[in-house]
């Protein structure tokens, strides 16, 4: 069962590339590690994304022509320098609606509270298999600005949906939600960045990086992008991408 607001997408060719699964990695490169450097190879990307030399080529070719780098040098001695943060971002907010590019499923629980559900992770160990996403990201992370008592879930693995339907004692819920549990499209930022993180200083889950819990908050139609907005006025890492000046 998908949730039920889906908006259609009328995103071009060229930006569906830009902003597809594997690339998405050299965006998030640029807008939390590359926004710190003067400039940076394609070697150095491809490197420190673990992506081949061609695509970041390619994906950097289409940046270069949208105004976002600034290259210098030629051929294999080129450097670029990231320009524009700000107006990258928006661009993928533009590109990017979590409702239309993962499948996302509605539940209610039997379990009362939060705790006993993440405990039930922890003894049935499905920690590891799942990340906290959306609000309850926002919440682990401190910056929790609605009254909501949701809980959002990526599934790192598809096939253990039913296991976890079944432990966590779930029925499928048509409108609201006690459990969302999300197919990630952005499975390689997901793999590549998603960190540790202790959530009321009991629980070891993974948690969505901040960057892609901005994203996936921002377009999402539960009070998304409020809470968006709030952590983008508080977190150093977004913080950085705005207050830069365009050049």
């Amino acid at each position: 069962m998908k949730g039920s607001f889906l908006i259609s997408s009328n995103s071009s060719e060229i930006d569906r590339n830009i902003f597809a699964n594997k690339s998405s990695l050299i965006l998030h490169w640029l807008l939390i590690i590359g926004i710190e450097k003067e400039q940076f190879s394609i070697r150095e990307v491809a490197k420190e994304c673990n992506l081949s030399l061609g695509l970041v080529q390619r994906v950097f070719k289409t940046l270069t022509l949208k105004g976002y780098l600034h290259v210098e040098g030629l051929r294999t001695s080129k450097k670029f320098r990231f320009k524009n943060p700000k107006i990258l971002l928006k661009s993928w907010l533009d590109n990017y609606n979590i409702v239309e590019k993962c499948k996302m499923r509605t539940y209610r629980s039997a379990f009362q509270n939060k705790e006993q559900i993440f405990q039930t992770l922890i003894k049935n160990n499905l920690e590891k298999k799942v990340s906290l996403a959306l609000h309850s990201a926002a919440e682990a992370y401190g910056y929790k600005n609605t009254n909501l008592n949701t809980i959002e879930l990526y599934l790192f693995q598809p096939d253990l949906r039913s296991k976890i339907e079944k432990k966590l004692l779930l029925e499928p819920q048509e409108k609201g939600y006690d459990i969302l549990l999300i197919e990630p499209y952005y499975k390689s930022i997901l793999n590549s960045f998603s960190q540790s993180c202790k959530l009321l200083k009991k629980y070891n889950l993974l948690c969505s990086p901040i960057l892609l819990t901005y994203l996936d908050l921002y377009n999402f139609p539960l009070r998304g992008k409020e809470q968006a907005e709030f952590m983008a006025e508080r977190i150093e890492k977004l913080k950085k991408i705005y207050k830069i000046r365009d050049e």
